[in-house]
């Protein structure tokens, strides 16, 4: 009697392990089918002829699930964009800015609550509130009251090299190589009383904590205090936290920082490349990598959002996603929740970035614990008559349709 059950309990867990076995080919089947399917949907889309190149990464917390370049990286079109390919990601940048400041908490640098005079080296006060400090906390959601004006920001851009090279432009606000300045001066100019390019215009009339408005020169006033606090070069505070722990090898905040050869040109549109140039601003909006990398920085958001990241503690994590809601629209530390980007209806949570020949988004969504990347190296505002938006829209929605096709195969069984 005992040796027949035995036998039934070998041939039950038998036929469990082979049962078990063609589920998971019957899924990869499925997951192969479904990326072609999707690569033709963003061939199609591509068609309509306005982005020069571009990639693509869909994710989940353990998984790339589907990581693709199309297009080109240069005028010369026989240099293909691929998933390997480097170019800046705009304001996704400000992600990086997020998670170091967690991480700057974390080793007990400085607290969200310190006012954030104590960690620069010169004053920064809204003259219209000279009385409430402005704290780090208004930084990483935009309600320090400092704001953009275009007479600063515009300045932060310089050229690499002075000459024009065939078929590429410059803006005329760009500046000449020569010019160039830290990060530190440029904000110190703008923001120093002292200063004499100083200008009350750099604030509004809201006082610190009150109102959100976002702010490049605020986001980048905050990498300067934690590279302050941890008197550590900003750049190399989050190669040591964030790139290298996560094998980011291609990402960096300098090109010649990247041991890289794919690195892509970017475009005012199709046919005219933008002259290459570098920010002053660089933390952000100037972080440089790929699709493939930043899948991995995705990732981990995703497991850090599931309570099981690597880079901070679960509560770190917490403080990191801590909502906060301004006009009916909620945000975290560097981070936006959002249902309706790029008129799309989806509830997501991460950032997007745009700059002169940039495009990028980064988003997962929290219930199908999924996320997508989209970089392109093609201006999106140039030209009026140019709409990139719908070749855009028409990406991005295949890749939540994608999302949504895998999460019903993977819960099948």
């Amino acid at each position: 009697m005992n040796k027949v059950i035995l036998i039934l309990i070998i041939a039950l867990s038998l036929f469990g392990c082979n049962q078990e076995e063609k589920n998971q080919k019957l899924k990869e089947k499925q997951r192969s089918i479904l990326n072609d399917s999707l690569t033709n949907k963003i061939d199609n889309a591509y068609a309509m002829g306005l982005l020069k190149g571009f990639s693509v990464a869909v994710v989940d917390e353990k998984d790339i699930l589907y990581n693709k370049g199309f297009g080109f990286r240069d005028i010369d079109t026989t240099l293909l964009y691929t998933s390997s390919t480097v170019q800046p990601v705009g304001s996704v940048s400000k992600t990086l800015i997020g998670v170091s400041l967690i991480k700057a908490v974390e080793l007990n640098l400085l607290k969200l609550k310190d006012p954030i005079n104590k960690y620069l080296p010169f004053k920064v006060t809204n003259p219209n509130h000279p009385n409430t400090d402005i704290l780090i906390e208004h930084l990483a959601y935009h309600t320090s009251s400092i704001i953009d004006v275009n007479e600063v920001y515009l300045g932060v851009y310089f050229l690499e090299n002075n000459n024009k090279g065939e078929r590429e432009g410059a803006y005329d606000f760009f500046k000449k190589s020569e010019e160039k300045i830290s990060m530190e001066k440029y904000l110190a100019n703008a923001l120093d009383t002292n200063s004499a390019h100083y200008s009350k215009e750099s604030f509004s009339l809201n006082k610190p904590g009150e109102k959100r408005q976002y702010s490049n020169i605020a986001s980048d006033l905050c990498a300067l205090i934690i590279q302050n606090a941890s008197k550590k070069n900003f750049r190399d505070f989050t190669l040591e936290y964030i790139m290298k722990p996560l094998g980011m090898h291609s990402s960096g905040w300098k090109f010649e920082d990247i041991a890289h050869t794919e690195q892509s040109r970017l475009f005012a549109y199709k046919d005219m490349m933008i002259s290459k140039y570098s920010e002053s601003s660089y933390a952000s909006g100037q972080f440089m990598t790929s699709s493939k990398d930043l899948a991995l920085f995705l990732k981990e958001l995703i497991r850090g959002y599931n309570g099981r990241g690597e880079l901070l503690s679960k509560k770190g994590y917490n403080t990191l996603y801590a909502k906060k809601t301004f006009d009916q629209k909620s945000y975290g530390h560097f981070i936006e929740y959002t249902n309706n980007w790029l008129a799309i209806e989806d509830t997501i949570i991460g950032h997007n970035g745009a700059d002169y020949g940039v495009f990028s988004g980064m988003y997962f969504n929290p219930e199908r614990g999924t996320g997508k990347i989209m970089i392109s190296n093609t201006d999106t505002d140039f030209y009026d008559n140019l709409d990139v938006w719908p070749e855009t829209k028409k990406i991005w929605k295949s890749l939540m349709e994608y999302e949504k096709k895998v999460q019903r195969i993977n819960t099948n069984r």
